[in-house]
């Protein structure tokens, strides 16, 4: 089996690649130029002054995405195997809007924009998901946007926790991720789980959370 058809059966388990045929995939990858590259620990992946245009995936290992804004640099989120990135900057001429670093050694898997034109072409539900996925990161930052600016540690926690649409929550990241993520100190995020459980809006048991009463946490921090 070829590197390529390898990381090819990687992206078939992917919901925006997984319906496309592994051949055509193959094929097109082949033809447009796709490449994998190995990045180091600490490396820039992308960045705004990054030129060309593609969609990214991790295909192993960890990458972080921050705010190009040096002076306030506010984190994004965090990406590990299978995570995509540059879906929304593909079809545009805009800097790339965002920083990625590689926390650990990834491999990296460069889809170019011929290769989506071509997957366009040749499989039209692969369109559709492309858009379905697309949708599915406005709604994401459009969430981030709004826990970001929502003023205090409580409001913001409350948002973060509601944006994530499970119950019970295991966080995807430890504590002090999350209060870097939010943007708030690490005693101020620890205060705030105290406030919302003596609130009796959650239930925290480690990275656990039991949300116990979600529509009045809603009411109360104007999310209805």
């Amino acid at each position: 089996m070829s590197f390529l058809e390898k990381n090819v059966q990687m992206l078939c388990q992917h919901p925006l690649f997984r319906d496309c045929d592994p051949k055509t995939l193959s094929d097109i990858f082949a033809d447009t130029e796709c490449t994998v590259c190995e990045i180091g620990t600490g490396k820039e992946i992308l960045s705004p002054k990054t030129e060309q245009k593609f969609v990214g995936m991790i295909l192993s290992g960890k990458a972080i995405v921050n705010t190009p804004d040096e002076s306030k640099s506010v984190l994004l989120r965090y990406l590990s195997a299978g995570d995509l990135f540059g879906i929304a900057n593909l079809f545009t001429k805009e800097a790339y809007v965002s920083v990625i670093h590689a926390t650990s050694p990834c491999k990296v898997f460069y889809i170019t924009e011929p290769a989506i034109r071509a997957l366009f072409e040749a499989d039209q539900h692969f369109l559709y998901r492309y858009l379905a996925f697309l949708s599915g990161r406005i709604c994401y930052l459009n969430k981030k946007i709004g826990y970001l600016t929502a003023g205090s540690t409580e409001r913001r926690l409350a948002l973060y926790l509601l944006s994530l649409d499970q119950n019970p929550i295991k966080l995807p990241l430890s504590f002090s991720a999350l209060s870097e993520l939010l943007d708030v100190g690490r005693a101020s995020l620890y205060r705030a789980f105290d406030r919302l459980s003596a609130d009796g809006y959650l239930k925290k048991d480690g990275r656990i959370i039991y949300l116990t009463n979600t529509e009045q946490m809603m009411r109360a921090y104007n999310e209805i």
